[in-house]
């Protein structure tokens, strides 16, 4: 889990986003309904602005709020060039390697799923405590994907999603690799 900005770097980010937006702290005042002498206190990192403030500065300029608080400064568009991308293996030979760093305040996290052979996997996902979801597509091979209850299989191309409230897992089939993209809403960890 990422940690908190302090009230000071919290307040120099809400100012060089509204500066870069050309925006005055009257705007901001006028968008977001918090008085510009307030703004200006928070700015300066001299008062921090409760939960639901925070939320409406964001919105007037166009944020999330996680984007002011996240430690990580991290930019609106984010790229992983493939010479640096860093993945792991699972303990069952399925090879995860994240797409992109991440996007602050974005629960979508994606990763493609090499699968070496029909011995690898399954990629195993537990039932999450928290609701969320996972999309699969399959760019080559053939996947076997449980949810819950329900089996499917998978050729590229082919798609499946389901809620990650319920355990689910891939495996490939027919004995050659297997490769997917994986969207979900939550990260995918070594221990998977």
């Amino acid at each position: 889990m990422s940690e908190s900005v302090d009230s000071r770097e919290l307040g120099l980010r809400i100012r060089r986003l509204r500066t870069e937006r050309h925006l005055t702290l009257k705007q901001v005042e006028e968008a977001c309904g918090l008085s510009a002498t307030h703004l200006s206190e928070i700015e300066r990192g001299r008062t921090s602005p409760t939960i639901g403030a925070l939320a409406r500065i964001a919105r007037a300029l166009g944020r999330d709020a996680s984007y002011f608080i996240e430690a990580d400064d991290l930019p609106d568009v984010a790229h992983l060039p493939r010479q640096e991308i860093t993945g792991f293996v699972t303990a069952r030979g399925v090879h995860v390697e994240p797409l992109t760093p991440g996007v602050p305040g974005n629960q979508l996290f994606a990763y493609r799923l090499l699968f070496p052979s029909a011995d690898s996997g399954p990629l195993a996902l537990g039932a999450q405590p928290l609701s969320g979801e996972v999309l699969y597509l399959v760019i080559r091979g053939r996947l076997e994907s449980e949810f819950g209850e329900t089996r499917l299989t998978l050729g590229a191309g082919d798609a499946a999603q389901g809620r990650l409230l319920q355990p689910h897992s891939l495996r490939a089939v027919g004995g050659e690799p297997a490769e997917a993209i994986a969207v979900l809403t939550r990260r995918i960890e070594e221990s998977d």
